[in-house]
C-alpha cells in the first residue's frame, strides 16, 4: 500500500484483534519507527481503525494478504490435533474432541463426520508411529501459499513476527519466511498459547514471552535454548499500571448508571461454549445484590466477553438476559468492538475502560479468562466460578473443566485466583475478600510475577529493546 518497500526491518502478521491491541494500542510499533525502523504489517483488514494513525507514518507499510481461509484450512488445524497431540492426556484437546462429537452446532456434514475418522487414526499412531512421521513430512504442502510467499518476497523484511502461532494465515507467512531464509519470531499473545493451542505449525528462531512460566514451557515443549527466549512482560498490561497510578473509573461508573462513590463487584464473562450456565450465576449475583447479601451499598458490573457478542461462540439469548438485569445497582458494560475483518478487534478506548473498571472493583469474578491476570495487575482479588449454577453437568461440558486446563491449573496452584464450586462458597469467598481485600495477596503477587515478569509498566519498552537487539545482532552477523 506504500510507495516503497525497501529496507523493511520488521514484518508483523496481525490476524487477531487482541494482537492488534498488543501491537498497535500500546504504541509498540510507533516506538520502533521512532528508532528509525521500517515496519510492514500484514493484516486481513488494512482499514481497521486501529491502523488509522499508522497509515500516515512514512515508515509503515500495510498489506492485505488476500488469502481467504477455506474449510480445508480449518480441517487442517483439526487434523493436526489428532495426528500430533496426545489428546487423551491434555484436557483442552480431549474436550474439543468430545465437543465435536456431542455438542457441535455445525451443520456441515464433514465437520460432523471427521472426528469419527480422525480419532481412530489417532489411536493407531501409538502402534504405527510412522503415521505421525509421514504427516509431519508432508505438512509443508498445507503450509505453503503462493500468495504468502510472493508477498514476503516483495516486502523483503529482515525479520517476520507472528503473534498467534496456531492461526493458519500467520503460519503460512512464517513458513514463507523460513523458506526464504528470513529470521522469524513469535511474540506470544496469550498465556494459554503454548499448552492449550497445540503444537505450533512453524517453530520460529526466537520467542518473546510474558514471563517465567512461558519460558519454562518453551523449554519443555520445544527444547528452546535460553538465549532464544526474551522475557518481556505483557505490553497491553502496561496500561493497567498507568491506570493504577491514576485511576479514573468514576465517570465510567456514572455513565453505566451506577453510583461512583459506592463499591462494586466486577464479573468478566466467557462464552457459553466454555461456561454454559455462567449467565445463571450472573443472575444469581444480581439477585444477591438486590437482597443486600454483600451490604446495602454493593453494586454489580457485568462485562460480556467479545465472544459473547460476536462470532461463532456468541449466544444472543444471553444478551437479552443480561439486559433484563440492568437496575439501580446493576449495570452491563459491553466491550467496544471495531467493525473489522480482524476477529475481536477492540477500540483503543476499550482497554482504558477495562483497566479503570478493574481498578475500581472490590472483587473480580470470571470462569477462567485472562482477565484474572488483568485484575492481579491492579491488585484485585480474583474468584473463578468453577461450577454451573444449580446444574450438575457432565464434567467435559461443565465450567469445572476450565481450571484443569494446563495454564489455569498452574495459575490456581500458585494462588493467583480462588476457585469456588457452589453458590454457597461463592457467597462466602466474596464476603471474605470484601472484609479483607489483601487476603492471599502475597500468593497473588507471586503468581503474577511468574506469569508476567515485572509489574512495572515497562513491558512495551522491553519488547522494543528486544526487537532492536535482534536487529542489531543480525546486522553484526551480516557485516
Amino acid at each position: 500500500m506504500s510507495a516503497s518497500n525497501t529496507n523493511i526491518d520488521i514484518c508483523y502478521v496481525i490476524s487477531h484483534g487482541f494482537a492488534a491491541r498488543m501491537l498497535l494500542q500500546t504504541g509498540l510499533i510507533k516506538r520502533l519507527t521512532e528508532h528509525g525502523k521500517r515496519i510492514a504489517i500484514i493484516t486481513p483488514d488494512p482499514s481497521d481503525e486501529n491502523l488509522k494513525e499508522l497509515h500516515a507514518n512514512p515508515l509503515v507499510e500495510i498489506y492485505d494478504p488476500a488469502i481467504e481461509q477455506s474449510i480445508w484450512d480449518d480441517d487442517y488445524g483439526v487434523k493436526r490435533m489428532y495426528y500430533l497431540e496426545d489428546i487423551r492426556n491434555n484436557p483442552v484437546f480431549w474436550e474439543k474432541h468430545l465437543y465435536s462429537i456431542w455438542y457441535s452446532k455445525s451443520k456441515h456434514p464433514w465437520k460432523r463426520i471427521r472426528p469419527f475418522i480422525y480419532y481412530p487414526i489417532h489411536r493407531l499412531i501409538k502402534h504405527f508411529p510412522s503415521i505421525r512421521a509421514r504427516f509431519k513430512q508432508t505438512e509443508s504442502k498445507y503450509l505453503y501459499s503462493k500468495k504468502a510467499s510472493a508477498l514476503i518476497a516483495k516486502i523483503k523484511p529482515k525479520v517476520v513476527v507472528s503473534t498467534y502461532p496456531i492461526n493458519f494465515l500467520e503460519a503460512k507467512f512464517l513458513f514463507a519466511a523460513k523458506e526464504q531464509k528470513i529470521p522469524t519470531i513469535i511474540h506470544l499473545l496469550s498465556w494459554d498459547n503454548i499448552t492449550s493451542k497445540g503444537i505450533f505449525p512453524v517453530i520460529p528462531d526466537q520467542f518473546i514471552v510474558w514471563g517465567q512460566i512461558m519460558f519454562e514451557e518453551l523449554k519443555e515443549y520445544y527444547g528452546t535454548a535460553d538465549h532464544n527466549i526474551h522475557i518481556c512482560g505483557v505490553p497491553h498490561f502496561d496500561n493497567h499500571i498507568r491506570v493504577k497510578q491514576q485511576p479514573n473509573y468514576h465517570p465510567i461508573i456514572k455513565d453505566l448508571g451506577l453510583n461512583p462513590e459506592l463499591p462494586y463487584l466486577f464479573v468478566a464473562m466467557s462464552s457459553p461454549r466454555f461456561a454454559p450456565y455462567e449467565v445463571e450465576i450472573v443472575e444469581w449475583l444480581a439477585q444477591a445484590i438486590q437482597k443486600n447479601e454483600f451490604g446495602e451499598k454493593m453494586q454489580l458490573v457485568v462485562r460480556p466477553h467479545p465472544q459473547n457478542v460476536q462470532g461463532s461462540l456468541a449466544d444472543k439469548k444471553w444478551i437479552k438476559r443480561l439486559d433484563n438485569l440492568i437496575a439501580e445497582r446493576i449495570a452491563v458494560d459491553y466491550p467496544q468492538l471495531v467493525d473489522s475483518k480482524v476477529r475481536w478487534s477492540m477500540r483503543k478506548t476499550d482497554m482504558d475502560r477495562l483497566s479503570n473498571l478493574l481498578a475500581g472493583c472490590s472483587v473480580c469474578l470470571n470462569s477462567g479468562s485472562t482477565v484474572s491476570i488483568d485484575a492481579l495487575m491492579l491488585d484485585k482479588p480474583v474468584i473463578l466460578t468453577s461450577f454451573d449454577g444449580d446444574k450438575d453437568l457432565y464434567y467435559w461440558k461443565s465450567a469445572r473443566r476450565l481450571i484443569d486446563y494446563p495454564h489455569q491449573k498452574k495459575f490456581v496452584g500458585l494462588g493467583g485466583a480462588k476457585a469456588v464450586h457452589s453458590y454457597e462458597s461463592l457467597q462466602q469467598v466474596i464476603k471474605e475478600y470484601i472484609a479483607n481485600p489483601n487476603h492471599d495477596i502475597a500468593k497473588r503477587k507471586k503468581a503474577l510475577a511468574m506469569e508476567c515478569y515485572l509489574n512495572d509498566g515497562q513491558s512495551t519498552d522491553r519488547v522494543v529493546d528486544a526487537m532492536l537487539q535482534v536487529l542489531d545482532k543480525m546486522a553484526l552477523a551480516n557485516a
